[in-house]
Order: structure tokens, then C-alpha cells, then sequence
């Protein structure tokens, strides 16, 4: 594919417009078009055909015809939708980018905490020893975190408030993003269409289990308490972090 697949242009041709949304990526209007017009996105976590040569498509409506799941539209000209269309491959750029964008900080940030302050802390002062270990008073002193010390020129307060922002950015795009997509989302769970799109269905999961273990701890933490189910849940969100 030479060309990138973010702009409109791949989403329509003079005859017909695609749904992204729709696309199942069973890859029939690949088969079915002649003319090459048709090409395809195949990472393992976005799956879906993307037009790719608008200019050779002659308006025969193969493609139409192949998709089962309605992907494939013909264009009305004379309907200002298209323009809505076109606004909304933009929205889901500029989405999709900040998506990029914050899931890289919020790795970053958690990775400085977790290697930076975190990890080996406990070992190394009670031996490895994890029987209080969900005791919270017992949890804060081993931590053993260092306020003084820097990461990167950022103390442990910078990184901690960082982290705490980008989670919280991240989690309202990715509620966006599977608002947007929401009907994507149900025709595959209707469908039972998850095991073909296992890889999507599992990472958004596991973003927003992410996000969610991440907050959580710090509401009950600005409630004024800090009890083991908070600490618990710290664990769970560092290690599903660490898993992703």
C-alpha cells in the first residue's frame, strides 16, 4: 500500500463509500474487484478493506454485491452526508492518534514508577518475604519509595501525577473510540464474532481493565482511606500493565 490509509479518499470512490465500521474482513470485494480498487488493513488489532485506487473504480458494484454486512454503500451525490462522512475519518484520525500518543505516555510514566521506584523494594527489605504484604501499613514502608530520587529529572510526585493524568486522558478516548465504533462492536458480540477478533476484543478489554485498576486506587486514596483492597488493586493494575 503506497499510500497512507488515513485520508478520506480511502474510504470512497465516485460510485461507492465504505463504512469501516461494517467491515468484517472476511476480504470478498478484494476477490471481487477487478479493477484493484479494493486493498486491505491486516494489523492484528484493526481489521478491515480500505479503497486504495478511487480513480480505477468504474462504478460496477461488485463490491456491493460481496459484503454481506452492508459496508459498501453507493454515493449520492447530492447528499450533504458525505461531508459529515468525511468529517468523521477526521475525528477518527485525530482520535486515533491521540490514542497512539497517550497509550505511549501512559507506558512511559508507568514503566519510570514500576522501575524507577517501585521494583525490588520489597525483596530487598523483607527478604521476599510477602505473608503482610497486603497489609497496607506494611505495603507503604516497603515500597521503600525514594521521594528524593529522580527519573529522567522527575521526582517520584512528577511521575506519579503524570501517570495519573495520561490514564485518565487515555480512558475518555478509549471510551470514545468504542462509542464510536460501538456498532462494530455488537455485530461482532450478536454474531459471535469475538475468536475472528479475538486481538481487538482482547486489548480493548484489557485497556480499559488497565485504566479502570489505575484510577481506582487514587479516588479511594483522595477519599482519605488506604485499606488492602486498594493496594490490591494497585497489584492487579501493575501487573496487567506489565502483561499488556
Amino acid at each position: 500500500m503506497n499510500r497512507s490509509f488515513l485520508s478520506s479518499e480511502h474510504k470512497r470512490t465516485p460510485f461507492v463509500q465504505l463504512d469501516t465500521r461494517k467491515c468484517k474482513a472476511c476480504w470478498k470485494c478484494l476477490s471481487d474487484c477487478s479493477n484493484n480498487v479494493i486493498s486491505k488493513v491486516d494489523l492484528p488489532w484493526h481489521k478491515h478493506a480500505l479503497i486504495v485506487g478511487p480513480s480505477r473504480c468504474t462504478g460496477c458494484l461488485k463490491c456491493l454485491k460481496a459484503c454481506q454486512y452492508g459496508a459498501y454503500s453507493k454515493v449520492d451525490k447530492t447528499n450533504q452526508k458525505t461531508t459529515k462522512k468525511q468529517n468523521g475519518v477526521f475525528n477518527k484520525f485525530v482520535t486515533n492518534n491521540l490514542l497512539l500518543i497517550f497509550g505511549l505516555a501512559t507506558i512511559l510514566s508507568g514503566f519510570a514508577l514500576q522501575f524507577g521506584f517501585h521494583i525490588g523494594s520489597r525483596d530487598s527489605d523483607h527478604g521476599g518475604d510477602h505473608s503482610d504484604f497486603l497489609q497496607p501499613v506494611v505495603y507503604e514502608q516497603t515500597r521503600g519509595i525514594d521521594t528524593v530520587k529522580t527519573v529522567w529529572g522527575l521526582h517520584y510526585s512528577d511521575w506519579s501525577a503524570t501517570h495519573k493524568l495520561v490514564i485518565f486522558l487515555f480512558l475518555l478516548l478509549m471510551i470514545y473510540h468504542i462509542y464510536d465504533h460501538w456498532k462494530w462492536y455488537k455485530v461482532v458480540l450478536n454474531k459471535h464474532l469475538s475468536g475472528k477478533h479475538k486481538q481487538v476484543m482482547t486489548l480493548s478489554v484489557l485497556f480499559l481493565l488497565v485504566a479502570i485498576t489505575g484510577l481506582v486506587p487514587w479516588m479511594i486514596d483522595l477519599s482519605g482511606s488506604s485499606n488492602g483492597l486498594r493496594i490490591l488493586i494497585i497489584e492487579i493494575h501493575d501487573k496487567l500493565a506489565l502483561f499488556i
